[in-house]
């Protein structure tokens, strides 16, 4: 009678925990099968990632991604690939034309980034301010003002800020030094 050790390599899958596509500034975490005795080594577009020896790995960039999983006798099995989509922010930057200091009545335009597919929000002391979706908006009151650019992926970025102040009118007066009439 003659004995044979059979080795058998282990599954490898990958389910991410998560969406796939994804804003930049975001992440997924991808989880491999587990196991006793099991080890992982990530790869991306076929390379192996330093230090990534773990069950899971958080995805932060595009690319496409496997899992090599060996089992304690040796064997290993590389996973199914999953792709991971990392959309961009839009730039989102405002500019005020004239100065930010503004006598009562008056306005200061303040414009924000133009391009194609680009939606916005206008914000006072980062509340939305109602109906003010187009690039350019006229501030009429002191406050600090920005806007969350969205593009065409559902990115969204907030601009840098700009303070409004309100200038004190002078108060007008005439007197008389002698009669009026």
């Amino acid at each position: 009678c003659v004995s044979k050790t059979i080795f058998v390599n282990p599954p490898a899958t990958i389910t991410p925990a998560g969406n796939t596509t994804f804003c930049s500034g975001s992440n997924v975490t991808l989880n491999a099968n587990t196991g006793t005795g099991l080890t992982y080594q990530w790869k991306k577009y076929g390379n192996i990632i330093a230090g990534a020896t773990s069950s899971s790995f958080v995805a932060t960039g595009s690319g496409v991604y496997k899992v090599i999983v060996t089992n304690s006798s040796g064997c290993s099995a590389t996973s199914s690939a999953v792709n991971i989509i990392v959309n961009p922010l839009p730039p989102a930057t405002i500019t005020a034309t004239g100065s930010t200091a503004i006598c009562p009545g008056s306005s200061v335009t303040l414009n924000a980034n133009t391009g194609t597919g680009l939606n916005y929000q206008w914000r006072k002391y980062s509340n939305d301010i109602s109906g003010a979706t187009g690039a350019t908006y006229a501030a009429t009151g002191a406050g600090t003002y920005k806007v969350r650019v969205t593009n065409a992926n559902g990115c969204s970025k907030n601009s840098n800020s700009i303070v409004v102040t309100s200038l004190t009118a002078p108060v007008a007066t005439i007197t008389a030094t002698g009669p009026t009439t």
